[in-house]
């Protein structure tokens, strides 16, 4: 809510939002009598309120003293009276102002100026105390006392005088001061003002709030400006009472069209000086100014935020990048150590392959399974360390078989360990499955109280089962359901189901190769020397549809046939149609020997890999 205006009487006071008075449709009076007037004239005194123009009227009363002081004497106003008289008794307009002697002062003079001024001339005018005093003379005085002393007849007079309409033009701002282009255009339009004193343009020094005060006023401008004198039609002159409705009502549009016009040129006025307004524009470049850092200070943090995550992701990247380069190298590291480890692994098992079938007496060379029992159960230090030991003795097939036992003692043990470890294993989990009676009754009586489609039906059965976990129960569902026969305790039983079917069927032989088991076949360890990236492992029996052709291999192969085989087979292309004919030659074996020697090798390999 903006400021109220109010008169009382001759001052105009703008009354704040806070003052608790709400004045609808404008400026209003406020007579000074009952508890209004005394609520408003104890805050004016307060200063709560402030007065517009009460410096201004200030100075008026004083610069009408000072005139007072300085008026003219009855006789020579008498005398400019009488020059006057005779130009208006010539048939001239009468101008009402100069009647009264107010030609100077006209539309700014006050009431009480108009009094003064009544008072001075009936003393100059009035026939009974002028000798040769005419009655015109006095009644064109009292005429104009009359109008000039009726607010709206004066109103009426005022608006009829020639008046400059015109704007200020857009050559006239930009080339003059703006205080002194618009200071006197708004002192011309201030008269037509219906709240006076009107408030002054002011200098560079008003504040900003007097300054927009000062445009409120003017935007907000109600004027008194009567257009009666332009009316197109004279009401008497009607004919009928019709006819005067409607001259009253055409010169009624005229005024209304005249009062906006009007309006809108004020506004003009207001808003052409407000864009140019000095004052007003340092604000607003203030204003802008201190939005353009507010906006700079946020563009900066979000610039500073910005760098922030940027440097961020650039350290959290390095970082990964940094992690990923470690990783590759110790990848490499790695991998050249296992590079490494794995020729040393390699160079020791050739090494030893080649001290025991190079540097042993050939009479005693020791059979290739038994090698590759050797290298295959034992690491590439410990082959290091018996072909050292080999080289220093003299007796190296001593020292081979004595390391070849301890092989097979380690890899009988391990057998036995695994075998008793699975048999524990065993005997743990068959008794960890051995259901009593008591539990297959519970499970029974759970199975017929849940039958199937019960929600949650496994966990209420289990929970009938104390002694049981869900899993176990369901793995007993699956192996034996129960019957009716089945809930109740089992009745002991003398002997088992065998001697029952024995008893009923009697002592009768069933021959089929069903009932029949061959004898498995002894344990037997067999060992190739395949080329130089041959893998070896061990292998407790061959297949037994293998046994026989593997037997008669064995038997016949020597270790230097082996090898030349061996080159053969990676020598010879496999694409070339004779290349069996080809190898057979090149072993001095027959095609059929080393086709046959080549599937028993081939899987030896496939039963050491499983």
């Amino acid at each position: 809510m903006t400021e109220l205006i109010v008169t009382l009487g001759d001052l105009v006071i703008e009354l704040p939002p806070s003052s608790g008075f709400s004045l609808w449709g404008g400026p209003k009076a406020i007579e000074p009598v009952g508890r209004h007037f005394e609520l408003v004239w104890k805050k004016v005194h307060r200063g709560e309120i402030e007065i517009i123009g009460l410096d201004e009227q200030q100075d008026e009363s004083e610069d009408s003293g000072e005139d007072n002081e300085n008026d003219e004497t009855l006789d020579e106003l008498r005398e400019k009276y009488q020059k006057k008289q005779k130009q208006w008794a010539a048939g001239a307009e009468q101008d009402h102002y100069e009647v009264m002697g107010l030609g100077d002062l006209r539309w700014r003079a006050t009431d009480n100026d108009i009094k003064q001024a009544y008072k001075k001339m009936i003393l100059i005018v009035h026939p009974d105390k002028n000798t040769g005093g005419s009655d015109e003379a006095f009644k064109m005085l009292q005429k104009s006392y009359d109008v000039l002393s009726n607010a709206k007849k004066r109103r009426a007079y005022d608006s009829q005088e020639p008046f400059d309409d015109d704007l200020p033009t857009a050559s006239e701002v930009e080339k003059g001061d703006f205080f002194e282009v618009f200071d006197s255009v708004f002192e011309m339009n201030s008269r037509w003002s219906s709240i006076q004193p009107a408030p002054k343009l002011g200098d560079m020094k008003t504040t900003y709030e007097q300054t927009v005060k000062f445009y409120n006023f003017w935007w907000a401008f109600k004027s008194w400006r009567d257009f009666t004198f332009d009316d197109d039609y004279e009401l008497d002159q009607a004919g009928s009472r019709e006819e005067k409705r409607w001259m009253e009502r055409e010169n009624e549009k005229k005024r209304n069209k005249k009062r906006k016009e009007e309006a809108a040129r004020i506004q003009d006025l207001a808003n052409m000086a407000y864009k140019k307004d000095p004052r007003i524009q340092n604000k607003l470049k203030e204003e802008e100014d201190k939005k353009n850092k507010v906006k700079e200070a946020k563009l900066e943090a979000k610039r500073k935020a910005q760098e922030a995550i940027e440097n961020a992701e650039r350290a959290e990247r390095e970082k990964k990048e940094e992690e990923e380069r470690k990783k590759k190298e110790e990848a490499e590291a790695k991998k050249a150590e296992k590079k490494r480890l794995d020729k040393e692994i390699k160079d020791s098992k050739e090494n030893f392959r080649n001290l025991c079938y190079n540097s042993i007496d050939p009479k005693q060379v020791p059979r290739i399974e038994d090698v590759e029992l050797i290298v295959a159960n034992l690491g590439h230090m410990q082959l290091n360390e018996i072909s050292q030991e080999m080289k220093q003795s003299t007796d190296m097939k001593s020292v081979f078989d004595s390391h070849f036992e301890q092989v097979k003692s380690k890899i009988a043990g391990k057998e036995q360990a695994a075998k008793d470890t699975k048999k524990a294993k065993d005997q743990e989990d068959s008794n960890d499955k051995m259901w009593t009676d008591e539990e297959c009754h519970q499970l029974a009586k759970a199975f017929q109280k849940y039958p199937v489609g019960v929600p949650n039906r496994w966990e209420m059965v289990a929970a009938m089962v104390p002694t049981r976990t869900v899993k176990e129960v369901i793995a007993k569902s699956k192996t034996a359901q129960p019957t009716k026969a089945f809930t109740k305790p089992a009745a002991i039983q003398t002997g088992n189901a065998y001697e029952k079917l024995k008893s009923k069927v009697g002592e009768k032989v069933i021959k089929s190769e069903l009932s029949t088991r061959p004898e498995p076949l002894p344990d037997t360890v067999v060992v190739v020397e395949a080329p130089k990236s041959t893998t070896t492992s061990t292998t407790a029996a061959a297949k037994p549809a293998a046994k026989k052709s593997a037997e008669k291999a064995e038997a016949v192969w020597t270790p230097e046939e082996q090898k030349l085989l061996e080159e053969a087979l990676s020598t010879i292309d496999k694409s070339l149609e004779d290349r069996w004919d080809r190898i057979a030659a090149k072993v001095g074996k027959s095609k059929k020997d080393c086709v046959a020697r080549y599937k028993y090798l081939v899987n030896l390999v496939k039963q050491q890999a499983k």
